[in-house]
């Protein structure tokens, strides 16, 4: 085997943004390599053999090879950039991870001017550090030579700086890059009262957010913290005993994010379906999430996980022998109430506040063929919790490597999350007049925000 692997083609890149971005993020990557039984940190492929099983079944659009350390192993590198305004939390993550993230200058940007709760300072920023100073365009080409197929941008909605840097990368990526990338975005709504988040202001920043999310991502997917962090109580001490980023870093300088660790471990669960319908071999293509929510309204989505939680132990010998890697196992999570809608909603609007047109796209990874009989289990519980017809569910099934975990994520569209964001986008109206001048100063002017209003007001009535 040469030292150096070529790169796979047409890569996808996961830029994470901010505190929340890079937490997500960095636990979604833990995930992808523990789901083809590699080690976080230490991941690298031994023979020929086991990096064509890698490449066959997972990472061709995700990890790239880079050169190796002189130990006749090649290290998995992932095609990640981090763009952190505050340099800790980048920081902690490169040095808790330095295998993972060799190519250190290539993954991350840090320290861009500090954070800050304006939402419209983030965006001129973007502007002045990112795209002039920073050169971001380079820091992407560094990472992918070849043409970029797509994106993935969590980040924290309520956030100020890091929310908005966000957004302005999908408006760059859209507008003023050379990709012709499909943009995916997996947002965190706040819970306000818990998250460190400023309730007026955070509602302006939401609505903003969900303005560019409208306009420049082609799937928007949706989280909250309220139902991340009640789900992470309920099963307390099951992720307990789950490894995490967290768990990594200095106890001195967790800097807030062990209070996180349930939450980002359930999400990134999640997260780690949607890549694995594309990255593995299906006839599913990125793309397609933007074929499926074109025409829809609201153009967003929300995930329904089952697990809730992914197991760390997917490789013993244990689930080996059981069943866990069947549709059986599945339905029997469902029936322990170990299956979870990530998103804030009240159960009766689901069934009475949809529409006729609500739909979902089921992610399903199981072993064996998803025969007739499996395809209508799900069909029906789906029927029964969101009265979706069948007609109006799309079905993904993404390969199963020996000994993992079976996974279903559906990613729901329905009106029914439309009055958690009129409320949100009232509380924003209410206070735009408080907040005017402050986020005028960095050039987001009244009649901007106001059309940014009818917008989202317009795609969740």
């Amino acid at each position: 085997m040469t030292k150096v692997a070529p790169l796979p083609p047409a890569p996808v890149l996961m830029t994470c943004f901010g505190h929340c971005g890079i937490g997500l993020g960095a636990e979604t990557y833990r995930r992808l390599l523990l789901d083809v039984g590699a080690n976080p940190l230490k991941p690298t492929i031994k023979s020929a053999k086991e990096e064509s099983r890698v490449l066959k079944r997972y990472g061709s659009t995700i990890l790239r090879f880079a050169p190796s350390y002189g130990t006749g192993e090649i290290p998995l590198i992932p095609r990640a950039l981090l763009v952190d305004l505050d340099p800790r939390a980048a920081n902690l993550i490169l040095q808790s991870y330095p295998d993972l993230f060799a190519l250190r200058e290539k993954h991350v940007i840090h320290g861009a001017g500090g954070a800050a709760r304006n939402w419209a300072e983030g965006r001129t920023r973007f502007t002045q550090e990112m795209k002039s100073k920073e050169e971001i365009q380079k820091h992407l080409t560094a990472l992918s030579p070849e043409p970029v197929r797509g994106f993935i941008v969590p980040f924290a909605m309520g956030g100020g700086t890091g929310s908005s840097f966000a957004s302005s990368f999908i408006e760059f990526v859209k507008k003023d890059s050379k990709e012709h990338a499909t943009v995916a975005t997996f947002g965190l709504l706040p819970e306000f009262g818990w998250d460190p988040v400023i309730f007026e202001a955070a509602a302006i920043n939401i609505v903003m957010n969900l303005e560019y999310q409208i306009k420049y991502s082609d799937c928007s997917i949706l989280f909250s913290n309220k139902t991340l962090r009640q789900l992470a109580h309920q099963h307390e001490k099951r992720l307990q005993k789950i490894p995490s980023i967290i768990d990594d870093l200095p106890k001195e300088q967790e800097v807030g994010w062990k209070e996180y660790k349930g939450m980002n471990l359930i999400a990134a669960n999640a997260i780690s379906m949607f890549i694995s319908s594309f990255a593995r071999e299906t006839e599913w293509d990125m793309s397609n999430y933007r074929t499926w929510l074109t025409t829809k309204r609201p153009k967003f989505a929300i995930p329904w996980a089952i697990p809730v939680i992914a197991e760390e132990s997917q490789w013993n010998k244990e689930l080996l022998g059981g069943r866990s890697n069947t549709m059986d196992d599945v339905i029997t999570r469902i029936g322990k109430r170990e299956d979870a809608l990530l998103f804030d909603i009240d159960e009766n609007d689901i069934r009475n506040k949809g529409g006729k047109k609500d739909s979902c796209c089921v992610l399903v990874k199981i072993r064996g063929e998803f025969d007739i009989k499996e395809r209508e289990t799900i069909k029906r519980i789906i029927k029964d919790k969101f009265n979706i017809e069948e007609s109006r569910m799309i079905f993904v099934k993404i390969p199963i490597m020996d000994g993992e975990q079976a996974n279903v994520t559906i990613l729901v569209n329905t009106k029914a999350i439309g009055p958690k964001i009129l409320e949100i986008a009232t509380e924003a109206e209410e206070s735009w007049d408080g907040y005017k001048e402050e986020y005028g100063r960095w050039g987001l002017s009244t009649e901007e925000f106001k059309q940014g209003l009818m917008d989202v007001v317009h795609q969740f009535s």
